[in-house]
């Protein structure tokens, strides 16, 4: 208590129980507004079919490799089943010294679990990649993440990128939303999910340009902009063209006219 006059000091002994509560209660009150901050990331989730070396340090004879059975546990010597999915290699290792200690083969061992090859949650990457396969999910991937592991899309890829899910439609999502860095194209990812990367949907140019044939669809593409992948009118005037859609004749076409897959333009050839 403070050191004050003698007088006081009898009303301060009354108040003082509840002066120290209201300021114990506004020491644990967060300011208002503020965030609860992010769990964080604990590891990699193991589960069934994960391989994984347990090494007791000193003792070889308790040292094993094996894979998590279906059940969710994995057999040891001396100790036997013990769970193992659901668990971080570091709770799984703290809990195998514990089974050790209390079943007094050792006493306070030093364990150690490593992952030898991830099954249980994994996303798949398949198509138009510089390397399709299998990608764990040992920290928390988004799409964007998963493609870069991948090797990135390869220049002949589509620019949608399909996350297929067993059961569930597609999502179709636009890889020039991804690098714009829009947060709701860089889903995250969870286990089971499977990332295609397809051919890319393709438009034609024929006749009088620089270079006739197919091109991939880029979002927002024109009659103007293909003209001018493909090299540009080889007579100087590229508004001499036909558009073709689904076989048929787009008598109002401009230069502007947005494209669709399968488009067919054709310019006049040049005149000699």
């Amino acid at each position: 208590m403070p050191d004050l006059p003698v007088v006081f000091r009898p009303a301060l002994r009354r108040l003082w129980p509840f002066a120290a509560a209201a300021f114990s209660a506004c020491a644990v009150v967060p300011p208002a507004g503020a965030q609860t901050p992010a769990p964080a990331y604990q590891g990699y989730v193991l589960g069934p079919g994960d391989a994984i070396a347990v090494t007791v340090y000193g003792h070889d004879a308790f040292n094993v490799t094996t894979r998590i059975k279906p059940d969710g546990t994995i057999s040891m010597p001396l100790v036997g089943q013990i769970p193992a999915a659901g668990r971080t290699v570091v709770t799984l290792a703290a809990d195998i010294s514990r089974r050790l200690t209390e079943a007094r083969l050792l006493r306070d061992p030093i364990v150690n679990v490593e992952i030898g090859d991830y099954q249980s949650r994994t996303v798949r990457v398949v198509g138009q990649v510089s390397r399709p396969g299998i990608i764990p999910l040992d920290q928390p991937y988004t799409l964007l993440d998963v493609l870069l592991k991948a090797g990135w899309v390869r220049g002949d890829g589509s620019r949608n990128i399909i996350v297929r899910r067993a059961g569930v439609p597609d999502r179709e999502i636009s890889i020039d939303a991804l690098l714009k860095g829009d947060p709701a194209a860089d889903v995250p990812m969870e286990p089971g999910l499977t990332v295609v990367v397809p051919e890319p949907e393709l438009v034609y140019v024929m006749g009088g340009v620089g270079r006739p044939g197919g091109y991939p669809l880029l979002e927002g593409m024109t009659v103007r902009r293909l003209i001018g992948m493909a090299g540009g009118a080889t007579d100087g005037n590229p508004r001499r063209f036909r558009l073709e859609r689904d076989g048929k004749l787009l008598r109002d076409a401009t230069l502007d006219t947005p494209l669709k897959a399968g488009d067919v333009i054709t310019l006049r050839q040049a005149s000699f």
